[in-house]
């Protein structure tokens, strides 16, 4: 039996979302997509496959992106998942893609890297896009498999942002870190807070259901350490083994009654109807390359725009991110 093919509008009424959103998700590569002749349609499997979700992790495919001078590796779940498809360049250790030489990988979720990947594709340079989570996008720069990677991933022993990650991480590989931007981290919950949720606290409430980010992510290991820190056992948190591959996705579960409680960034929400943002903490975002790269022309480019007056009035332009941070750069030889 086919599954039933929608149009744009339909899925964002159905994910209680905006249009301009759909069309993002697809071009993102976390919602799959087909043409009946030059109308985008999006299968019924495929929407409750993205709100389902994987319970085996990411695994990378290759899209055809909008950019003809661009192709994008994106977070799809599936068997196998954990493992990356071939990619150009050939086969690495173990079966694992390695990007030939000529390749630049970017690794990497929030749509602020949509600029950096302009700049470069402006330049002539070929791109490909990793939509994992941080912390395989780390593990990924380690093995040479990307050439830069985003990071915001939080250290509840010090309370800060990515350098003990970096450190932890990446030991023996020097590398440089440039601050992106900085936003901020929260709760989802449906419309004026029926369960009154305030806190990280609450997630120990007997029967309250939650729905989670995938592992590997930032928020995800954000929450797991709160919950660490709090006594509170994840196991017995109802929605706990749940996933989302998106802090879109987890908000319009919350959004549509699946769960009472999700979590993850602000930035974005105010397009899902139906949800409250609370915000907790301030995150830190940053941006990661061996500096074994730092004559690589991409390593240049992005690293002169990110220290640019420019680039922080993008990033004003675009709303909803803390600039005072941006540009601030670090370099680690661990």
């Amino acid at each position: 039996m086919e599954s039933t093919l929608l149009t744009a509008e339909d899925v964002a009424k159905q994910l209680r979302i905006k249009k301009y959103t759909v069309y993002e998700l697809i071009k993102r590569g976390e919602l799959p997509s087909s043409k009946v002749g030059k109308q985008v349609r999006i299968s019924q499997t495929d929407i409750d496959r993205y709100l389902e979700l994987s319970k085996t992790g990411p695994q990378y495919s290759e899209l055809r992106s909008p950019d003809p001078g661009r192709r994008e590796f994106a977070e799809q779940p599936g068997p196998g998942a954990g493992l990356s498809r071939q990619a150009p360049g050939g086969e690495g250790e173990s079966g694992e893609s390695r990007p030939s030489a000529a390749s630049v990988i970017i690794s990497g979720q929030d749509i602020c890297l949509d600029l950096l990947v302009a700049r470069l594709a402006g330049e002539g340079i070929p791109i490909l896009r990793s939509f994992v989570g941080c912390y395989n996008g780390l593990y990924s720069l380690y093995h040479g498999r990307v050439t830069m990677s985003a990071s915001h991933l939080w250290d509840g022993e010090t309370d800060t942002y990515n350098y003990p990650f970096i450190r932890r991480l990446l030991p023996g590989l020097p590398v440089g870190v440039f601050r992106l931007l900085g936003r901020m981290e929260g709760l989802y919950v449906r419309k004026g807070n029926p369960q009154n949720i305030r806190d990280w606290k609450d997630f120990s409430r007997p029967g309250l259901t939650m729905v989670n980010r995938e592992r590997g992510s930032g928020a995800r290991i954000l929450l797991d350490q709160k919950l660490a820190l709090l006594g509170i056992n994840a196991a017995k948190i109802q929605g706990y083994t749940r996933e989302s591959s998106s802090h879109l996705a987890c908000a319009s579960t919350v959004a549509k009654g699946g769960a009472e409680v999700g979590y993850g960034c602000e930035r974005g929400i105010d397009r899902v109807a139906g949800v409250e943002f609370i915000p907790l903490q301030m995150e830190w975002y940053d941006f990661v390359f061996r500096l074994e790269d730092r004559h690589n022309p991409a390593i240049r480019i992005v690293s002169a725009y990110i220290a640019s007056d420019e680039f922080k009035k993008d990033l004003e332009l675009m709303g909803g991110y803390d600039i005072s941070q941006t540009g601030h750069y670090e370099e680690f030889s661990v």
